[in-house]
């Protein structure tokens, strides 16, 4: 594996000041912004949500609403998606070359890649697609990138063996989650998903399953905060709590969390904050995917996937499953014996890695740039 020490102030960008992001969904969105607020001196410019927005980024299409969970669901998007991409393929035919980033989102962000390569740009791909795989990584990654950090150790040395320049400086969830010191914890935490058909399947369930206990909502920035507050107090019969785009401060504080699945599952891990995952699609859906076959993988929770143990210890209520009672007695059960899940969190630890990621891939990206400005 590659390894590369540099401090923030060791390389300086003495020519090219332009770095090009692409993110999709609001996960992408966060890792855009925390990587923008480190290379603030670069003129930013792409792809991403209001995060990356608020941090510097000169977005030439936003990305916030670009979830969707079914062909039919993506088919709706498909339209703005390609509209952007072309918009950022001129944008990246425009002016000198500098540094492209493509973080996740294989859909649009590899044919972007490899196009700004043709262009002349240096491309750092920060967290490919599907790397949290170990048995296979993107077969295009070593062709159209200078660099990629990837979020996992193995996916780094599967691709370096592949011909990539391949780094794993750590998960940068474990940067992004500042951790403050904590007093007691109280209440539930709700992560109910950032994508709208999340929303409708999960929140009326979870409402029910949740009536009587102190909630915390954590929602993402694009969500109508109101109408999500609105459709739980009718349903839960109590106003909740709403934390909109700090789902790490939700979870901190939170006795235990009821999440989605995704990236989500991660945090709670992270912070420490026992769970209970369950997911639920619309018969419309469900209807899809048996058209094409789809088959629900065993897990759908990271901290399962990459624990790879059995038995789980987050229990997870998938499709059928997750009903509200359901939900209730699992949450008794998480409750009743919360230190299961804290002690499979500590095995996470060497898994996910150093706390620093954002730090040293700007650095590397400094670094890329001194070697553009000098060729």
């Amino acid at each position: 594996m590659r390894h590369f020490d540099g401090d923030l102030a060791d390389v300086t960008p003495s020519g090219l000041n332009r770095i090009f992001f692409s993110a999709g969904e609001a996960s992408g969105d966060a890792y855009e912004a925390a990587l923008a607020k480190q290379l603030s001196e670069f003129s930013l410019s792409g792809v991403g949500g209001r995060r990356s927005r608020e941090a510097g980024v000169q977005l030439i299409g936003d990305s916030s609403q670009w979830g969707a969970i079914s062909i039919t669901e993506s088919l709706r998007k498909v339209p703005v998606v390609i509209r952007t991409f072309y918009r950022a393929k001129r944008a990246l035919k425009t002016g000198a070359p500098g540094i492209f980033v493509p973080i996740d989102f294989g859909y649009m962000n590899i044919r972007l890649a490899r196009h700004a390569k043709n262009h002349g740009w240096k491309v750092l791909y920060f967290v490919p697609p599907g790397s949290w795989r170990k048995d296979k990584q993107g077969r295009d990654l070593p062709l159209i990138t200078d660099a990629i950090v990837t979020p996992f150790e193995w996916s780094a040395e599967m691709l370096n063996r592949m011909g990539a320049n391949a780094f794993w400086f750590g998960h940068p969830l474990r940067e992004l989650i500042a951790l403050s010191p904590l007093g007691a914890r109280n209440g539930i935490a709700v992560l109910p998903g950032s994508r709208d058909q999340e929303l409708r399947e999960l929140i009326p369930v979870f409402a029910e399953a949740l009536k009587g206990e102190d909630v915390t909502l954590a929602l993402a920035p694009a969500t109508d905060a109101a109408a999500i507050s609105a459709e739980w107090e009718r349903r839960a019969g109590v106003k909740p709590q709403i934390i909109q785009g700090d789902a790490a401060r939700a979870l901190q504080h939170a006795e235990l969390a009821l999440v989605c699945s995704g990236t989500a599952t991660l945090e709670s891990a992270i912070c420490g904050t026992p769970m209970v995952v369950a997911y639920r699609v619309s018969k419309a859906v469900q209807r899809e995917a048996k058209l094409i076959r789809f088959k629900i993988p065993r897990r759908i929770s990271l901290p399962n996937i990459l624990l790879d143990e059995d038995p789980d210890p987050i229990p997870e209520l998938v499709h059928d499953r997750c009903t509200a009672d359901a939900i209730r007695e699992e949450v008794a059960k998480v409750r009743a014996d919360p230190d299961i899940q804290r002690q499979a969190f500590e095995r996470l630890v060497p898994i996910l890695g150093p706390d620093d990621a954002i730090r040293r891939t700007s650095s590397l990206i400094r670094e890329m740039a001194g070697r553009i400005s000098s060729d």
